[in-house]
Formats: structure tokens, C-alpha cells, sequence
């Protein structure tokens, strides 16, 4: 399948090729080719917001396992923690361990959570930013087919009135 792109400039060269009138900036266009590329241009539109999901899920991901590797360091701690205790010094180093040991693991789970939402937001933005890209170039051929189709249809109006002699 071609992608977004692909299919944008297949337009323009569509627009490009098209023989003019002549003494005229008008074109002709077959019109169900034309028809043909917006099908195909509105097809390809849905893959690229299923990329972006694919993204925004893999952020999720990369938080679930940074959260889930935080609690298995904090379970990994306590256990720890739980095995030290005997006597009063062995229990009180135990403790000063074990809250060092999970300090350790909430700031590596909260860089990661952090490294991780940052890596995320990066590819959403450029995803974003794509999207946006890909909008604003559909519209604006779009905008360019809308006029030549309201030309046409004044040639035609302008014809058919000069058929009827001038009406």
C-alpha cells in the first residue's frame, strides 16, 4: 500500500500532467482517477493514526515495565530487609539498608517513568507533527481540486448560457 506521500504526489503529478485548455490555465482531469486517488489517499489515512497508537501504547508499556521493575526492586528490598533482622544491630542496619535500597528504587523508577513519558512524548510529537504535515498538504490539494472543480462548473454554466443565447 502506498503511503500517505506517495499517494499526495501522485496527485500533484496527476495535476502537473494534466493537459490545460488552450489560452487557459484550466486543466482536464479524468475524474474518476482523480476520485480514485482521494479513495486511496483517505485508505492510507487510517494507517497512519494506527501508528501513532501503536506508539502511544508502546509508551504504556515502557511505564508498565519501569513501574513493575520498581516494585520488583522495592519487593526485592523488603525481602532483603526482612531476612537482616535478628538483633538490634543487625536490625537496625537492616532498616537503614532496606530505606536506602528504596530510596535507590524510587529514584530509578521515577527516572525511568520520567526517561520513559519523555521517549514517548518525543515519538508522539513526531507523530503529531506528521499528522499535522499530511493535513495541511491534503487540504491544500484539496483546496486546489475544489477550485478547478468550481471553474469547470462555471465553464459548463458559461456554455450551457451561451447554448441558450445568452440567458
Amino acid at each position: 500500500m502506498n503511503s500517505i506521500f506517495d499517494l499526495l504526489d501522485e496527485l500533484e503529478d496527476m495535476l502537473d500532467s494534466a493537459p490545460t485548455k488552450a489560452f487557459s490555465k484550466k486543466i482536464s482531469i479524468d475524474r474518476d482517477a482523480l476520485f480514485e486517488l482521494i479513495g486511496d489517499i483517505r485508505l492510507s489515512l487510517p494507517v497512519e493514526i494506527k501508528q501513532a497508537q501503536r506508539i502511544a501504547d508502546n509508551c504504556d508499556k515502557i511505564i508498565n515495565d519501569a513501574n513493575n521493575k520498581a516494585q520488583s526492586i522495592i519487593k526485592d528490598a523488603e525481602e532483603k530487609c526482612e531476612r537482616l533482622i535478628s538483633d538490634n544491630e543487625i536490625t537496625k542496619k537492616a532498616k537503614e539498608e532496606a530505606a536506602l535500597i528504596t530510596g535507590e528504587a524510587k529514584d530509578t523508577a521515577r527516572e525511568m517513568r520520567i526517561a520513559a513519558v519523555e521517549y514517548a512524548d518525543n515519538l508522539l510529537e513526531q507523530t503529531e507533527q506528521s499528522l499535522k504535515g499530511c493535513l495541511e498538504e491534503f487540504l491544500k490539494i484539496s483546496r486546489g481540486t475544489e477550485d478547478f472543480i468550481a471553474k469547470e462548473i462555471d465553464i459548463v454554466y458559461n456554455n450551457r448560457q451561451e447554448l441558450r443565447g445568452g440567458n
